[in-house]
């Protein structure tokens, strides 16, 4: 038996996951490597999905809301006001986040007219990922503190292009109303309010939203579980050529914005695999609420994130190299 070991140093600010292995067989510490990173991911969303097909009483209306009104701002504003990155780099992701959307938006724009399907159906799980489910997670645990930060820079220009661009792309109205109203733009409003004044929040503050912005994570990781084990796939054909169009062509995309701009670091890993992430479960809530064949939007989001997980240790591996 050939013996080995590895240390794992744990998260410090900044940092991702560091190990320190001897190993006989190099590769093994890859695998370790990316399991600490993916293996959170699946085990959580896995008893979200248990949970919901063999337990009651998980109320998802109850925990997206919680997430959505309370967690979700709390850890943009903890990570915003708490980070040491520049106002330049967390603008410069939020920038890179909207140029990958636009370039799905316009791909996947032309693809669907070219085969006669409708644009408010199919372009939203198209442009929309799941930067914050997925995405924040996998920033964390392979970036530490410092890919929180970046990956809630792009997670924050993604929800604003959704409630901007895509709610006048599925409902055909715009309504800047409830764009000001909504949390997280008001979490960000607050955040560069804090930074250009150069205040900081007292203690008690600010230990109190951080605590309640670590809920959040979890529960977007639950919910995503419980969100795949009831939607239902009606079209196996278009889900799986859509759902995996989603994945590879944000992923192409954002290798060739990364080459382009050469980014280097947590930057380049965190923009690769947020680029990389599958349908947001969002685009299914306002097809279903906007009528919207929210049927289709369902099977796409479900086969995405199927495929994600597949690709997740390529993803992550070359995001961390």
């Amino acid at each position: 038996m050939r013996l080995w070991s590895a240390r794992v140093t744990g998260f410090r600010r900044g940092q991702g996951l560091s190990f320190r292995a001897h190993l006989s067989n190099p590769g093994l510490a890859v695998y370790t490597q990316l399991l600490a990173i993916i293996g959170p991911i699946v085990l959580i969303a896995g008893i979200g999905f248990f949970w919901a097909r063999n337990v009651s009483g998980f109320r998802s209306d109850f925990v997206r809301e919680l997430v959505f009104y309370l967690g979700g701002p709390c850890l943009v504003i903890s990570s915003l006001t708490g980070s040491e990155l520049s106002a330049a780099s967390l603008l410069a992701m939020g920038r890179n986040a909207v140029i990958i959307a636009a370039l799905c938006a316009m791909i996947f724009a032309l693809l669907i007219r070219l085969q006669g399907r409708d644009l408010r159906v199919l372009l939203p799980p198209m442009v929309f990922s799941n930067s914050g489910n997925m995405g924040l997670p996998l920033s964390l645990f392979a970036f530490g503190e410092t890919g929180l930060v970046l990956g809630v820079a792009y997670f924050v220009a993604m929800t604003v292009l959704h409630f901007t661009f895509g709610v006048v792309l599925v409902s055909g109205q715009f309504d800047l109303l409830a764009l000001l109203r909504s949390p997280f733009v008001l979490a960000v409003m607050f955040s560069a309010a804090m930074l250009g004044l150069g205040w900081e929040l007292p203690a008690l503050l600010d230990n109190t939203i951080r605590l309640l912005g670590q809920m959040t994570i979890p529960l977007m990781l639950l919910t995503l579980g419980v969100s795949l084990a009831s939607l239902k796939i009606r079209d196996l054909v278009t889900a799986s050529v859509y759902g995996g169009l989603r994945v590879v062509v944000g992923f192409a995309i954002g290798l060739a914005l990364v080459l382009l701009l050469d980014l280097r670091g947590a930057e380049r890993g965190v923009l690769l695999i947020q680029a990389a992430m599958p349908s947001a479960v969002f685009t299914y809530l306002m097809a279903e609420h906007y009528e919207r064949s929210p049927e289709t939007v369902a099977g796409v989001i479900v086969m995405s994130t199927l495929i994600a997980f597949v690709c997740l240790p390529f993803v992550v591996w070359l995001a961390t190299a």
